[in-house]
């Protein structure tokens, strides 16, 4: 049966991804867009996995991941770095908090973002399955370097979404300018390919 994709998040679409200006290496590859299609594929596998409580969770961290990065290369700590920043703008963290994160939350958003770009922790760690969650859905984006490796995601649900992944980056690559309105654009195409990708 397909998804059925909504959004739990208690703010405006156009306020899910972070803007542009947020990140601190302006990328086509990290920016915006990916974000916002990771912030897409998080929300979906939460739905997916029936953890509807977890969406604000996996929605800020995916929102977090990729806004402290320097470079567009290889780099484990910029996770490490999205935290950094974070610290120094209480107005996104108060901004996350209206969309639904609550103070125990934190921890295992902190874990997540960390993590994502880093070595799998274990399975038995209190924040394996946020963590889990984001480092699919930054997975599957790897679809727009073409080297997504089905084995490296940790979730059947994740595997089924495949193709979705592609089809939204093939539909939105270029063709969505990053913005302001940039997710409450992304939305509905994600909304229209998803059944079909999943049926």
């Amino acid at each position: 049966m397909p998804y059925c994709l909504k959004n739990p998040i208690s703010l405006p679409l156009e306020l899910l991804a972070p803007s542009p200006g947020l990140f601190s290496h302006p990328s086509r590859l990290h920016g915006q867009a990916h974000v916002a299609r990771v912030i897409v594929h998080s929300l979906i596998l939460v739905d997916a996995l029936g953890l509807d409580a977890c969406a604000p969770k996996a929605w800020a961290a995916a929102y977090l991941h990729d806004i402290g990065r320097r470079h567009n290369g290889r780099c484990r700590n910029h996770g490490k770095y999205a935290l950094d920043k974070l610290s120094t703008l209480p107005h996104v963290t108060s901004f996350l908090v209206e969309g639904g994160v609550a103070e125990e939350d934190w921890e295992g958003i902190s874990v997540a973002v960390e993590n994502h770009c880093r070595e799998e922790i274990p399975k038995t760690h209190p924040h394996w399955t946020l963590t889990a969650i984001l480092k699919d859905a930054d997975g599957l984006d790897r679809v727009r370097l073409g080297d997504l490796n089905p084995r490296y995601l940790r979730f059947p649900q994740s595997q089924k979404l495949i193709a979705f992944a592609q089809d939204l980056y093939d539909e939105t690559d270029g063709r969505l300018v990053p913005g302001p309105d940039y997710f409450a654009s992304l939305w509905p195409i994600a909304q229209r390919l998803l059944p079909k990708a999943t049926a």
